[in-house]
């Protein structure tokens, strides 16, 4: 079930992360600068004045995101984009955004594309925002996209990417972005079971996850707090999470490999750290990245 406030207005929280992701492409290292060069032409006009001045674009960042939220986001964009990039290369036949919020990764690497048809999922409120702005700002979209609006309240995933052309048994990716901690247990067992039984072998899917600890508000981890508070306060409450440790055996249980498992150290390691070894951030402890295969 999704969270009450985004079937009425788009989703708070991927406003926020749009926002952060803009403000890493003015990052000044490169090697620590966001990829994501189409998020800013998603901002109203008085975000354009904070991305462009760099007081207050990083005021905003220390004041409005809880501490890691904007590190962590800057290290998800580059996974995603990467798994993105590799079901391109390797000729995937779909690829799903489940959730897509204002991903523009269709578009980013549209020069990549040699025919995978992209469905972009979400609710009807975001979506339509997302695609409302596309047009305003003269954004290209592939022709390869296919814009598909689901009330996850009243609708089947089946249902809805049937009747939008996807194809079963096809070679598939599922990127899951920043959406399965807002879904009840049984929403992400439905998604995962319709994944298993409508992909082909081999088909992956990439998403995020925060840990059960977060929800019990044990205020282990660095950045906790700030995170719950964060969502809780723009209507759109935490719901799942997996216990530390759990995520391998969930997913064999479920008929996926798990490929890849990213935890915040590991994220740290790979998109924070210097060649010296010196840290360029700190990567909030609640979140961990997971590739998984269809067996």
């Amino acid at each position: 079930m999704a969270n009450a406030g985004v079937s009425e207005r788009s989703s708070q929280t991927a406003n926020f992360t749009c926002f952060s992701r803009g403000c890493a492409t003015r990052e000044k290292e490169e090697q620590f600068r966001g990829p994501d060069t189409i998020a800013e032409k998603l901002f109203p006009w008085p975000a354009k004045i904070i991305l462009n001045i760099d007081p207050l674009r990083k005021l905003f960042i220390r004041k409005v995101m809880p501490p890691g939220i904007h590190e962590y986001v800057l290290a998800r964009t580059k996974v995603m984009d990467a798994a993105f990039c590799a079901a391109l290369d390797e000729k995937f036949d779909q690829i799903v955004l489940l959730g897509s919020g204002f991903d523009s990764r269709a578009v980013r690497f549209a020069d990549r594309n040699r025919g995978t048809k992209i469905f972009d999922l979400d609710v009807p409120t975001t979506q339509q925002a997302k695609r409302d702005i596309f047009r305003q700002r003269n954004v290209l979209v592939p022709d390869e996209v296919v814009f598909t609006p689901i009330d996850f309240d009243s609708q089947y995933l089946e249902d809805v990417l049937r009747s939008a052309g996807f194809q079963f048994g096809r070679k598939t990716l599922f990127l899951w972005e920043g959406v399965t901690m807002y879904l009840s247990a049984q929403a992400v067992e439905d998604t995962l079971d319709f994944i298993r039984a409508s992909a082909a072998s081999g088909s992956r899917v990439v998403f995020d996850y925060i840990y059960a600890s977060v929800l019990r508000q044990e205020n282990q981890r660095f950045g906790e707090e700030g995170g719950y508070e964060m969502v809780s306060r723009v209507g759109e409450t935490w719901c799942f999470g997996l216990e530390e440790g759990a995520v391998e055996v969930f997913l064999s249980e479920r008929g996926f490999d798990c490929a890849a498992h990213y935890k915040p150290d590991d994220l740290e390691r790979l998109y924070m750290t210097r060649a010296d070894g010196s840290l360029y951030g700190r990567i909030n402890g609640t979140h961990c990245i997971v590739q998984a295969v269809v067996e």
